[in-house]
C-alpha cells in the first residue's frame, strides 16, 4: 500500500526513527523542519531520505558523511559555492567528501537528501586543525562535539 504525505501536512514533519527523537526536537536555530523517512528496518541500515527546511540565510556549516549523498533542491535556493542551487538542481557527494558551507537563500530553503545508509544521515565527519572527528548528532553530546568542531575549524581559519 502506498502512503502519501505533503510538506504542508504538519504530520510531515513528525516522521522519524525513535532514536532521532531529540535530535528533531531540539530547536535549531534556523532549522524549521526536519523529517526522516527510512527505507527499510532500521536493522538493516537502509537508505535514508531526510527532508531539511532552513530558513532564510540559513548556513549549514562544512561537513562530510561516511556514505553516498544524492541531494534535491526542492523549494528556495541554495548557495553551495560554486553555483546556486534552485528547485530540481541536485549535488551529489561521495563518502567521505567534505562538502558545504552552504547558504539558504533569502526566501530559504527545503531539500530532500538520500543518503545510501541510515547511519551515515546523522552522523558527521568534521575537519578540525587536530583532524577528522566523528559527530553523533542524534545525541545532545554529539551535537555540542559537531557544534564545538565547527567553531574550533573556523576559528583556526579566521572565519569566527
Amino acid at each position: 500500500m502506498a502512503s502519501f504525505l505533503s510538506m504542508d501536512d504538519p504530520q510531515f514533519w513528525k516522521q522519524y526513527p525513535e532514536e532521532l527523537k531529540e535530535l528533531v526536537e531540539l530547536p535549531l536555530e534556523g532549522v524549521t523542519g526536519l523529517a526522516y523517512f527510512l527505507l527499510g528496518d532500521r536493522k538493516d541500515n537502509p537508505p535514508t531520505v531526510v527532508t531539511l527546511r532552513m530558513g532564510p540565510n540559513w548556513t549549514l556549516p562544512r561537513h562530510a558523511h561516511d556514505c553516498h549523498r544524492f541531494e534535491i533542491v526542492v523549494q528556495g535556493t541554495l548557495d553551495v559555492g560554486e553555483r546556486i542551487l534552485k528547485p530540481g538542481d541536485v549535488m551529489m557527494t561521495e563518502p567521505g567528501v567534505a562538502y558545504g558551507p552552504h547558504i539558504a537563500g533569502p526566501e530559504g530553503c527545503t531539500t530532500f537528501e538520500i543518503f545510501s545508509n541510515h547511519r551515515g544521515s546523522y552522523v558527521t565527519l568534521v575537519d578540525t586543525p587536530e583532524g577528522r572527528i566523528e559527530c553523533d548528532v542524534s545525541t545532545r553530546e554529539g551535537m555540542k562535539k559537531m557544534e564545538q568542531a565547527m567553531l574550533r575549524d573556523m576559528e583556526a581559519k579566521g572565519q569566527a
